[in-house]
């Protein structure tokens, strides 16, 4: 009986609810994400949440929209959340994930990967990887600024569903031929918040030469209107909007898997 006791207090020494110790130190699952090599599992699904840091509904909707697309389109894109990268940088772990899984067809390459890393006691980060049959249409240069214009202002307000959803608004079209970055450029040439800097910069120039010259000149003073006050709208004007992009036919009964698609190191990363 007392051997029996002995054996019981020695195994709860090794193993907590949390992890298993090995010399004191808990083996945590954001230890898994951290070890050297580490690499999900490929599973047959487009939306990988290692993090939990959305809804089931949000994944549903992103599964559904990238299901849809890949019926439609052939490109295959994978969405993934998760707070390490094996050890590696976020571009190589992005890279390894989608050349190794196979992420699009094989003729076409036409796979894409978004990986983000949610802001906690570090950095947030997040990379979109192109698979080589894409990397014409969305060259490094356009994967940098959708990262910058559409996700990361959302990130920072912690919208993560949000911001990757405005990412898909563009990638979508994008990979479907229907939309392209110099089309992008110019829509994005009059960006709302950016003239209203511009014009109040030059009413506030305006305001400062009729000053001066009013002292100058002995005058009573500038006395201007009310001028009320700019209550701002949207920021962001995109011909894709962001109500939902649906299309194809996901009546085929769930995901039949990656097609061996291949990666050359294409796309942009970025950090908040």
């Amino acid at each position: 009986m007392k051997r029996l006791c002995a054996i019981i207090l020695l195994t709860s020494l090794f193993f907590t609810p949390s992890g298993i110790l090995f010399g004191g130190d808990t083996v945590s699952a954001q230890t898994v994400y951290d070890s050297i090599g580490w690499l999900p599992d490929k599973e047959d699904h487009l939306v990988y949440d290692y993090y939990g840091l959305l809804d089931s509904g949000q994944i549903d909707s992103l599964e559904h929209r990238l299901l849809a697309f890949n019926d439609s389109t052939s490109n295959q894109i994978v969405v993934m959340i998760t707070p390490g990268f094996g050890g590696d940088e976020i571009s190589n772990f992005a890279f390894n994930v989608g050349d190794k899984w196979g992420i699009g067809r094989k003729s076409l390459s036409n796979g894409l990967i978004i990986v983000v890393k949610p802001k906690d006691d570090t950095d947030g980060e997040v990379e979109i990887a192109t698979g080589k049959g894409l990397e014409g249409a969305l060259p490094d240069l356009f994967c940098k600024r959708i990262i910058e214009d559409e996700m990361i202002p959302h990130f920072q307000q912690e919208d993560y569903y949000g911001g990757i959803v405005a990412a898909l608004d563009i990638i979508l079209p994008v990979c479907a031929g229907e939309y392209n970055f110099d089309k992008y450029k110019e829509d994005h040439k009059g960006h709302p918040l950016r003239a209203l800097l511009i014009m109040f910069g030059i009413f506030a120039l305006f305001i400062w030469v009729v000053y001066k010259l009013d002292k100058k000149t002995g005058g009573t003073g500038f006395s201007g209107g009310s001028g009320g006050s700019y209550t701002g709208g949207t920021t962001h004007m995109s011909s894709w909007g962001g109500g939902g992009w649906s299309g194809g036919s996901s009546s085929s009964g769930g995901f039949g898997g990656f097609g061996g698609g291949s990666f050359g190191g294409g796309g942009a990363r970025g950090r908040w």
